[in-house]
């Protein structure tokens, strides 16, 4: 209608979200493959999940977008995390969208990251599809159950009366086929593809007469190059074209400009060059002028004279924290080559730029504290620091308190345990022990066990090895944060016992795990290299810290040796393990514990205490 907003009808942008391992990254693969973008996808093989630590894991980290195109249409896909410390991935990716499809596992049913992701998609008033996948693996019976758990859910969170009404398909996504029929178990993804383009809205200009871009994520390279990714809202952008960004928060006024010198469509798994972007958009831009400049995600850019920043809803805060020194142990620089504190600053303030959920604070030359949601979000980092060269020391993790009212408040974690329905009662003992609350408990089917449980977010660290050990090697732990509460002193975080630590430098001998064994649990192996202070294993429940000397050899191995129990950490592990007192050294080839050097009188107070 003459005067009425443009529509982009030819186009859609859609989100998918899913708790994880509900099968989101095969399922976009599969649309790629039936689309012809991906010509063949190897058994087995997740295209989507590119990043090297992603395909280690089996999980989705980062945000990505793809592009299908099918006869008369384009659809843009973003394919978001499904564990909850990548969470800000996924608020970030949905202000791109206006639907999204909630992937849920038929057997499993919602789990604490299906309700946040939904929670989420719902706030920003997006339109859903529900796919319930893996109906391949599982009975009618349960695909019911999980599809009244998702309409109990919807009831919950839904902010209008729209909402609740949105079609469910049926399938598999690793087998290729959905359908409105819950009985079906062939055919292709067409009726999911149907789906998106008759029930997620085609992009309406929002100010017509405007140019109007949201950047979305960003990359820095090596060299500083930064790429945009943007969302077109109102009018074109061209090449050549000058745009003015600007805040949200500033309305009123521009803080700089630059010329559009490449645009990049996303197209399958590449990206190719274009002239132009119209609204309804997603796309990579690039621009000399725009490399040293303060830009940030969140942030518009609009055409000359016509300033009108677009709204960006701000990402939940972080919960976690972790100072970062560079490494000072006796073995500091011998391994990686970036030592020093600017190397590790600049590093720091390249993620911060692109990992929203991010926080960086620059305590000194040599200090930093980096922000984040939780343990993994961190690690990650930290994890991909260590493969690009960098040696660092890390402290023990802590939560971020806040106040309220002039009360100390810290953050509360729901925590979603699964584990073999023999094990079910020493996973409940353990938790009781931590003074956590139970939010529920029942059996399931496949003869499992699930409990959900309250406590601090802080109880957690450390805690998630000893439910390992309790519920079974095969235990599954989700845990989100919940909400801020008073802080509770009834809950102690303080390790039970002491580490073992080495008295110098040396290669660890068959007689020093030995000597290990003899006290406790080695976190070393033979002829690993030691130093002193080194944390080389942990003593049994009860006992303080003990030096020993773990480099001593001999010719045999005699009758009075024993063999150590081995438990040789990672660094999210040693992250858990550690306390105040005490650093994970991280280098290119090792993770290593060590104690701050201590004086003996220092060590013989300590010991009495």
């Amino acid at each position: 209608c003459s005067g009425g907003p443009r529509v982009n009808s030819a186009l859609r942008n859609v989100g998918v979200i899913a708790h994880v391992d509900h099968g989101k990254t095969t399922l976009v693969d599969a649309l790629l493959q039936q689309s012809g973008e991906v010509k063949k996808i190897e058994q087995g093989a997740r295209v989507m999940d590119s990043n090297t630590i992603e395909q280690e894991r089996g999980i989705t980290i980062l945000a990505k977008n793809t592009c299908v195109k099918l006869p008369d249409h384009t659809i843009n896909i973003v394919d978001t995390p499904g564990h909850s410390d990548f969470s800000g991935e996924v608020e970030r990716a949905l202000q791109m969208v206006e639907g999204f499809i909630l992937l849920v596992d038929g057997a499993e049913g919602p789990k604490p990251g299906t309700r946040y992701v939904l929670k989420k998609a719902l706030e920003l008033n997006l339109r859903p599809i529900v796919v319930i996948n893996k109906v391949d693996r599982t009975t009618i019976d349960k695909i019911e159950m999980t599809k009244d758990k998702i309409e109990s859910l919807f009831l919950e969170l839904a902010i209008n009366d729209d909402q609740l009404e949105y079609p469910v398909l049926y399938g598999s996504g690793k087998n290729g086929y959905m359908s409105t029929d819950i009985n079906r178990r062939e055919g292709t993804l067409q009726p999911l593809f149907d789906a998106i383009l008759s029930e997620v809205p085609a992009p309406v200009e929002r100010t017509p007469d405007s140019t109007q871009v949201m950047i979305t994520s960003m990359e820095v390279d090596n060299k500083g190059k930064k790429e945009l990714t943007v969302r077109v809202f109102s009018g074109k952008l061209s090449l050549k074209d000058e745009v003015f960004w600007c805040d949200y928060l500033q309305p009123d006024k521009s803080l700089g400009s630059f010329k559009v010198q490449n645009i990049f469509k996303f197209a399958g798994l590449d990206k190719i060059p274009a002239e132009t972007l119209d609204f309804g958009d997603i796309a990579t831009i690039r621009s000399d002028g725009c490399d040293k400049m303060d830009i940030k995600i969140g942030h518009s850019l609009c055409a000359k004279n016509q300033i009108d920043p677009l709204p960006y809803k701000p990402l939940d805060p972080p919960t976690f924290s972790v100072t970062l020194h560079p490494n000072r142990s006796p073995v500091a620089g011998q391994d990686g080559q970036f030592f020093g504190g600017p190397d590790i600053r600049t590093r720091l303030e390249k993620e911060v730029v692109r990992n929203l959920a991010m926080r960086l604070q620059v305590k000194g030359p040599d200090e930093f504290e980096v922000t984040g949601r939780g343990l993994l979000h961190l690690g990650v980092l930290f994890e991909e620091m260590r493969r690009q060269g960098f040696e660092m020391e890390l402290s023990k993790p802590t939560v971020l308190f806040k106040e309220v009212n002039g009360v100390k408040h810290e953050p509360w974690d729901i925590v979603t345990i699964r584990c073999p329905g023999e094990n079910g009662e020493m996973v409940s003992s353990l938790m009781y022990n931590y003074n956590a609350e139970q939010k529920e408990s029942h059996d399931m089917e496949d003869g499992w066990t699930e409990s959900q449980w309250l406590l601090p977010g802080r109880a957690m660290i450390g805690l998630t090895g000893k439910i390992k050990s309790a519920g079974g090697s095969l235990a599954e732990i989700m845990q989100e944060t919940l909400e801020y509460r008073p802080f509770d002193n009834a809950f102690t975080v303080r390790r039970e016992s002491g580490s073992l630590l080495s008295t110098g430098e040396g290669e660890v001998s068959m007689d020093g795990l030995s000597t290990i064994a003899k006290h406790g649990t080695s976190f070393v192996t033979e002829k690993m290299k030691t130093y002193k202070d080194m944390i080389v294993g942990q003593r049994e429940s009860g006992l303080g810290d003990m030096v020993i000397n773990v480099t001593k050899a001999t010719n045999a191995w005699g009758s009075g040796h024993k063999n150590p129990r081995f438990n040789v950490h990672n660094l999210e592990t040693a992250l858990e393990y550690i306390q105040d007192d005490e650093f994970v050294e991280v280098t290119p080839g090792s993770v290593r514990m060590r104690k701050r050097p201590m004086t003996d009188k220092e060590r013989k107070t300590a010991k009495k205490g």
